[in-house]
């Protein structure tokens, strides 16, 4: 094969950058000096399945290879602070004078206690505790700092977080039996109960006994037991360390939807009987520790979310006095915006409600702020046909972000642009201004409770993401880390954005964004051989605004534009998730007027294209080349096939991802196959390979849950004598990036060759007929 040209990504490195957890929360302490964060470069020669949701110490297995570093804001020096193995979730006492953490240094991820002063670490309890997958489940410091609050791993059969790697029935027979419908009634009694595996999976990942840990001495006293009537999953404190709040494990709300609710509680800290706040309440879809109730940041008031309605419940007697409604006439609030103002005299949350039915929260597209002497709110509306919501400034997770004591503040995109924005909304004027705008990645954002300036993660499409620290009227920023000074030589090249009119799944037409990611030195009009990618009912041109493009299937795009090729990223809008729908049919009909538009416009040439997707993104790549035929070559990754036949895959112990995925869920069927035959088949790609003419490269693990279904194709595809090729990763899951490195640089690599192959060299002049 042709070698890589100059300025090529190394592979290594492309698997190999350092990064934030992808998931995480700063820290910054409270003098607003230094701020703690977490750095992870993926071990390169490492045997664990990084693809597992959690390794078997209990460790997740997002945070392997991750250290703590916190910089000193004023004199740029950064220290490291892991006594070994991973180190994560940091936070700083109410001094600042420590930094609790959570480290596997030992063993099983344990409490531990970095004492700056000293540049010392150490444990504080034997005990493991239970990590999340996502931030929210770090250290609680009491506000004198002499405690911490922790949810620790539960004595019984969900201490380790790990699922099975096979369901082990404890009888002779060895014989797990499932019944259904009048044979699940008449199961004797000493058969048992059946078994629940979505309740068990959730359990093993969240269940918790909240202990509070004496920081001198090590001492737990127990909170919160395994078996309280809401049993914890995570926790926050009051404004006066009285009490703690927590949400409950997670319950799945039926076998056929995807949905999950939870339960709000408190418990005092100094002991007693967890009191229940409001039961079920719908889990976010994203944030999912982070909102559902907000402490007061003054007092021991709570705010919570009950039927869309947002209530306050005041503790400081000792006792829950009755809940108040907030403003109970400007109807359902935003299930994602929960604060208080500086002074702590109002509510501040979102209204005007809307839910895309997308993959997101339902969103607001106005902002109140709510009295709490029951004063009439004050409303600021957002210009929605402009501005579509990301969310709330805030100075920590109580407090919106003030530093005029009046204005908010709020991040917002620009719907033509894809540019991030962030807005203030001024009270005295009863208006909006743009405070800054740039087409870059913004998240993170937090300033440790200060109003002066806030910190974030920051990237655009040249520059590396890291902690900046920008000021309080966004006029200048300022780089706080530097995670990996190896970046600072890789060349990129540039993203250019176009729209495009398209027909949507209702019958309107709707403007659609697509972005071009050059290679280096590249222009409109050099008609360059791409690679389109696109993830079904998402858009993606939003990675325009990361890091050399980001990585839309799991493999970096850098890789390919580096090598020559565009990367076109499509805005790919579907029929409402959730609902039955015709998603093969939507994809065409908004794929591919971008596609000919890219090449109208001359960034493209329409006969050097390739498509690639993963997991539903794979999905949409095997269902698009079932109906057209304007591709050279083509790469499904991780994808699924054969709705109709995944539908019933279970695991022995009946639990199984594809009913509910597919009647309730992302795979927008509705209903089961035997209610909808047709609507199964025609949005399947296995029953349709006759029509594939495309060359085909199937990359999948083995030891993803779908890998059957990569088989399925490539079968029909090989028994008509199509030109396809499967790649199978022995022991690999879902994630190319996660895992291991050989398997990762080969199925890059592999694709890269596949491309070259289809759609030619990009350094030779294309040879087209006249």
């Amino acid at each position: 094969p042709p070698s890589d040209p100059p300025g090529a990504l190394p592979y290594d490195l492309a698997f190999g950058m350092a990064s934030f957890l992808w998931d995480t929360q700063f820290a910054v302490s409270a003098d607003g000096r230094a701020v703690a964060y977490e750095v992870r470069t993926p071990p390169a020669d490492t045997a664990a399945n990084l693809d597992e949701r959690y390794q078997p110490n209990g460790t997740p297995s997002s945070v392997v290879g991750a250290v703590i570093r916190y910089t000193d804001m004023v004199t740029g020096r950064t220290i490291e602070v892991c006594p070994g193995g991973a180190c994560w979730r940091p936070v700083w006492s109410p001094d600042g004078t420590s930094i609790a953490f959570l480290s596997d240094a030992d063993g099983p991820p344990q409490l531990w206690v970095h004492d700056v002063t000293a540049g010392a670490s150490r444990k504080l309890s034997d005990e493991p505790v239970k990590p999340k997958l996502w931030h929210g489940d770090e250290p609680r410091w009491s506000p004198d700092g002499s405690t911490l609050y922790v949810g620790f791993a539960p004595e019984g059969p969900f201490r380790n977080p790990v699922h099975p790697a096979e369901v082990r029935p404890e009888n002779p027979a060895g014989v797990v039996v499932l019944r259904s419908g009048s044979e699940a009634a008449a199961a004797p009694e000493a058969e048992g109960p059946p078994p629940t595996p979505m309740t068990d999976h959730y359990a093993r990942e969240h269940l918790v006994t909240v202990n509070a840990v004496d920081v001198r001495s090590g001492e737990t006293r127990m909170l919160v037991p395994p078996d309280a009537e809401s049993p914890a999953g995570t926790l926050r404190r009051s404004a006066s360390g009285r009490w703690l709040g927590y949400l409950s494990t997670f319950r799945p709300q039926s076998d056929t939807t995807q949905s999950t609710v939870l339960d709000v509680a408190v418990v005092p800290a100094a002991g007693g009987d967890p009191i229940l706040v409001v039961r079920s309440v719908p889990l976010t879809r994203y944030n999912y520790f982070g909102v559902s109730y907000a402490w007061h940041p003054l007092d021991d008031r709570l705010m919570y979310l009950d039927g869309k309605r947002m209530h306050l419940l005041d503790l400081r007697p000792g006792s829950p006095a009755a809940p108040v409604p907030l403003a109970p006439e400007l109807g359902d609030v935003a299930p994602t915006v929960f604060a208080f103002t500086r002074d702590g005299q109002a509510a501040v949350v979102g209204v005007d409600v809307v839910d895309d039915q997308g993959y997101g929260d339902p969103r607001p597209r106005g902002i109140a702020i709510v009295p709490l002497d029951g004063g009439p709110p004050s409303t600021f509306a957002l210009d929605d046909e402009r501005w579509i919501w990301d969310q709330l400034l805030k100075a920590d997770e109580r407090t919106a972000w003030q530093p005029d004591s009046a204005s908010i503040s709020v991040l917002v995109t620009e719907r033509a642009t894809g540019d991030k924005a962030v807005l203030r909304f001024d009270p005295a004027s009863d208006g909006a201004r743009v405070l800054w705008k740039a087409r870059a990645r913004l998240v993170n954002l937090t300033s440790g409770g200060s109003h002066d300036f806030i910190v974030g993660e920051y990237e655009d499409m040249r520059t590396p993401s890291n902690i900046f620290r920008f000021d309080a009227d966004f006029s200048a920023r300022e780089r706080v880390s530097h995670i990996d000074p190896r970046l600072d030589a890789v060349q990129v090249g540039t993203a250019e954005t176009f729209e495009t009119t398209v027909p949507l799944h209702d019958g309107t037409l709707a403007t659609v964004k697509t972005a071009v990611l050059l290679p280096p030195g590249a222009a409109r009009g050099d008609r360059l051989p791409a690679v389109v990618t696109m993830y079904p009912g998402s858009d993606i041109t939003r990675r325009a605004a990361e890091f050399g493009g980001g990585s839309v299937f799991t493999v970096p795009n850098l890789v390919f534009t580096s090598r020559g090729y565009a990367v076109v990223l499509c805005e790919l809008t579907l029929g409402p998730n959730r609902q039955a729908g015709n998603p093969v049919r939507d994809m065409i009909d908004v794929l591919l007027p971008q596609v000919y538009r890219a090449a109208e416009l001359g960034y493209v040439d329409l006969n050097r294209l390739a498509i690639t997707g993963q997991s539903y993104g794979g999905y949409g790549t095997g269902s698009i080349i079932t109906r057209t035929n304007i591709f050279r070559a083509a790469v499904p990754i991780s994808g699924i096939f054969d709705l109709f036949g995944s539908y019933g895959h279970i695991d022995v112990d009946g639990g199984g991802f594809f009913l509910a995925w597919s009647e309730g869920g992302q795979a927008r069927m509705g209903t089961h196959p035997w209610a909808d035959v047709r609507r199964y088949l025609d949005n399947s790609p296995y029953y349709n390979a006759d029509k594939i003419t495309t060359p085909v490269l199937i990359v999948h693990g083995t030891a993803d849950m779908s890998y059957h279904d990569a088989g399925k194709l490539f079968t029909a595809l090989r028994r008509m004598g199509k030109p396809a090729q499967l790649a199978s990763y022995l022991d690999q899951g879902h994630v190319i990036s996660s895992w291991k490195r050989e398997s990762a640089i080969d199925a890059a690599r592999r694709m890269v060759e596949f491309y070259r192959r289809h759609l030619g060299d990009p350094a030779r002049a294309p040879q087209h007929s006249p």
